[in-house]
């Protein structure tokens, strides 16, 4: 465990990184909060409570989740999600220090019993083009098991339609909703949107979209700048809460050797955004259970997560050497892996950008 010091350096880091991030990331009141509270003591110490990896959206996200609890605090004249004509984000700081005071012990119950649950129905742009793949591959209905699955919004992907950029249509003309896309590369087949069979949802602590206090918490996850996002995932909870699907909490190391062996092929496991948080040994231990679980059968795996660079960023040990172009080089790797007789072959890789607005093949 680290040392208090050792902490509170960290948790500065963290948000002296986040300024830039925030700015690609298009919420210019998280990053006027993270360039003023890098230098102020008490909220070092709030951010040193959270996630290692995302710990200032873990104090920003538990602030805006009790303003959407109570929007009377005059803080949230400040976010966009709370009122149509939000005050300059550079007058926010006074209001936003003088909250977390009045309301630490709230924060820090957040901070120390709730995960960060970063879910946004955009992901399903990402998670499309590559489990068509799959399917392609694997054959249909294609059953999936999602680790680090929150509400389970991302095994709900074939109930919505997506326009690609690059001309096209896929999903039902009378879908919820309709997400763009940008798909660069690739061989094979057409996108398409698969048959699914089983949905299953691993979680240390699983969401329940039909709780308005769990929805709540997913919401307070969305930028304040961005209220169609938010506008799209309280949509997609209501997509999730009629869909069937299986939600098993706790150690996805612990829940997934039952569950792959208890699922028929063809049979996915994926997961967006999750391992990124996880322990070299704790990979290397997933890895070894899906050779192992993959003796006699193919376990297919897409993993969504974000590149070694910027999880260096945000836990503020980037020297900023490549920060340049506009947050180009900010990115994620989608890796799709086949597993085969205790064998593993990587089928293809692509690039995701934070937004993850696109996918470009690269093999």
């Amino acid at each position: 465990m680290k040392e208090a010091g050792e902490r509170l350096s960290a948790a500065a880091g963290a948000l002296h990184a986040a300024v830039h991030l925030y700015g690609v990331m298009g919420t210019p009141l998280y990053a006027t909060l993270a360039a003023r509270g890098a230098n102020d003591a008490e909220i070092v110490a709030l951010v040193s409570r959270g996630k290692e990896g995302a710990a200032p959206m873990h104090l920003f996200s538990s602030v805006h989740y009790l303003l959407l609890r109570n929007p009377s605090d005059p803080l949230s004249r400040f976010f966009a999600t709370l009122t149509p004509s939000p005050q300059p984000p550079e007058d926010a700081f006074p209001e936003f220090l003088r909250f977390c005071r009045e309301h630490r012990q709230e924060i820090l119950e957040l901070l120390d019993t709730r995960t960060v649950q970063t879910t946004y129905v955009e992901r399903c742009r990402t998670v499309m083009p590559l489990l068509s793949r799959v399917a392609d591959e694997a054959g249909e209905p294609l059953n999936l098991v999602e680790i680090g699955c929150s509400a389970g919004v991302l095994l709900t992907f074939d109930q919505y339609a997506y326009a690609l950029e690059q001309g096209g249509r896929v999903g039902a003309a009378d879908a919820t909703l309709t997400l763009s896309v940008g798909v660069v590369g690739g061989p094979g087949p057409p996108l398409r949107i698969p048959r699914i069979g089983a949905r299953i949802g691993l979680d240390l602590h699983v969401l329940d979209a039909g709780s308005e206090d769990e929805r709540r918490w997913l919401l307070a996850f969305s930028f304040p700048e961005h209220r169609e996002q938010q506008a799209a995932l309280a949509t997609a909870l209501n997509v999730v809460a009629r869909t069937p699907i299986r939600m098993i909490e706790g150690d996805a190391l612990d829940t997934l050797p039952a569950v792959l062996a208890d699922t028929p092929d063809p049979l996915c496991v994926f997961h967006s955004a999750c391992l990124m948080y996880w322990s070299s040994q704790a990979k290397a231990a997933l890895d070894a259970l899906l050779v192992d679980a993959s003796r006699n059968r193919s376990i297919y795996r897409v993993a969504m997560e974000p590149t070694d660079r910027f999880m260096s960023e945000q836990k503020g040990r980037a020297d900023g050497s490549e920060q340049s172009g506009g947050g180009a080089r900010i990115r994620g790797e989608a890796i799709v892996t086949r597993y085969h007789g205790g064998v593993v072959d990587r089928i293809a890789t692509a690039r995701t950008a934070p937004h993850y607005g696109f996918v470009e093949w690269i093999d």
